[in-house]
């Protein structure tokens, strides 16, 4: 499970050059969620 574990991480900094790059992309991910729970949000209403 650690093997798997340091693989995963390891790819990931690999892919996305470094740490900050992996928290950047995940927050764009997260804004993304956001704006789509907003504009559905508006449609609901």
């Amino acid at each position: 499970m650690k093997k798997l574990l340091m693989f995963c991480t390891v790819l990931l900094l690999c892919s996305c050059g470094t740490a900050r790059g992996v928290l950047n992309g995940g927050g764009t991910v997260l804004e993304g969620v956001a704006t789509d729970l907003r504009s559905a949000g508006s449609m609901l209403m």
